[in-house]
């Protein structure tokens, strides 16, 4: 997932110092074109990214498995993760757009190039490579969306930044499996679905013009070692790094390695597991945008990660095919509630100055959590199987909300209101 994939930056010196000084105009419609625009541009882009949730079975059809498979799954976000933490300083309003046409091309040509690589060598360099793809569309559509999100919004506006984030989750692996039979090999699912590409890259033109006017400061310039330990967050920042990296361990673990379970266990239709649980997760974010600014997010949290949790120990317990599309509802139900108070926590907790730096961070946190996800997934279910491998999802998801309640960093949020009165 992305996601939500989606919300986020790192780097030798923040460009916060940049965008920091960009504010939404008043009053200005949270649905306006540019967000609207952005939100397609990111849908689509992950529409031809979540293709491969069954890449962890058809490397095994190649010959890898195990923790290989993993690796090849998981370095594709380990490869954003690392872009982030070196370069994501260096993007800013001024070369987003030129940043997010270059990931498009980028990821055009990889997915073009499964039709002719499948060794371990060469599909790693290809994983990283489309890792580097990502990282330059969604770190530049990060910095576009901070820049746009009107006062008072932050939570409607992560909410449905996240429903582009998280559709594709939805269409794409119901969708891939009706269409594969159809073709003639997995690896060209890959390579056509480069095509929902093309969109995207007709849209950038139009969305750098309707937002050229936010541009209000030059480029950032390269800060030392220095700068960049002392702008690494800390305190409650730091806690809700851990929190969104351990959802997006559950999320990409799941996601990656549930059609591989479902073989084991002869479930029909794997795809649509994901199709109710998107579901679920879109519908509330749609629905719930309000509940995201007025609730306390450490109720929303906390419940979301016990929902989770105990999803994982139905699946676990449950192999009844009649019982898989509810336990599906149950996770969408916990994961659905989860990301968006937490983009906002940071959004209002974090310093104008400091929102798209720490909203980068949070990517990271994401690029790391769906890394280790598949990677040490597949290796719990290496060595103890899809029952190992439920088990320790579960106790992750409920270690999680115990040090959430914990720590409760909203109690920082009450401190800064306090401090603003």
């Amino acid at each position: 997932m992305v996601a939500e994939r989606n919300l986020l930056r790192t780097g030798l010196r923040s460009a916060s110092h940049i965008q920091g000084k960009i504010e939404a105009p008043g009053g200005q419609p949270l649905a306006s074109f540019a967000f609207l625009a952005l939100c397609a541009v990111v849908f689509l882009a992950l529409c031809s990214m979540t293709v491969f949730y069954s890449l962890h079975v058809y490397l095994g059809t190649l010959g890898i498995g195990g923790t290989q498979a993993g690796l090849l799954v998981g370095v594709y976000s380990l490869s954003a993760l690392l872009c982030y933490a070196g370069f994501s300083a260096r993007i800013g309003l001024h070369n987003a757009f030129a940043c997010m046409a270059s990931g498009l091309a980028i990821l055009l040509a990889c997915n073009w190039s499964y039709l002719i690589v499948q060794e371990f060598w060469p599909l790693l360099m290809l994983r990283v490579a489309g890792g580097v793809g990502i990282f330059l569309l969604l770190a530049s559509a990060m910095v576009v969306l901070v820049a746009i999100i009107p006062p008072g919004r932050s939570g409607q506006a992560f909410s449905l930044y996240s429903v582009a984030l998280l559709t594709p989750y939805a269409v794409m692996p119901a969708l891939s499996d009706l269409i594969l039979p159809h073709l003639p090999s997995q690896a060209w699912l890959y390579a056509l679905s480069s095509l929902i590409l093309l969109p995207a890259v007709a849209l950038l033109p139009a969305l750098r013009r309707r937002t050229r006017g936010l541009l209000i400061a030059p480029a950032v310039k390269r800060a030392g070692v220095t700068g960049w330990v002392a702008a690494l967050p800390r305190g409650p920042v730091l806690l809700l790094l851990l929190v969104n990296c351990s959802y997006f361990i559950n999320f990409a673990a799941i996601f990656f390695l549930f059609k591989g379970l479902a073989l084991e266990r002869a479930y029909p239709h794997p795809g649509l597991f994901f199709t109710v649980q998107m579901a679920v997760m879109v519908a509330i974010r749609l629905l719930a945008g309000r509940l995201f600014d007025t609730q306390p997010a450490s109720r929303l949290v906390c419940g979301a990660f016990v929902c989770t949790a105990a999803a994982f120990l139905l699946l676990l317990l449950t192999h009844s095919h009649e019982a898989v599309l509810p336990i599906a509802g149950l996770f969408g139900l916990g994961m659905g509630f989860a990301v968006p108070p937490l983009n906002s926590l940071v959004y209002r907790i974090s310093a104008p100055d400091r929102r798209p730096y720490n909203a980068n961070m949070m990517m990271l946190s994401i690029n790391l959590g769906t890394f280790l996800g598949p990677f040490a997934g597949s290796w719990a279910v290496e060595q103890a199987g899809y029952t190992g491998f439920l088990s320790a999802e579960a106790a992750l998801s409920a270690l999680t909300a115990v040090l959430f309640l914990a720590l409760n960093p909203e109690r920082a949020l009450r401190q800064v209101d306090q401090a603003s009165a």
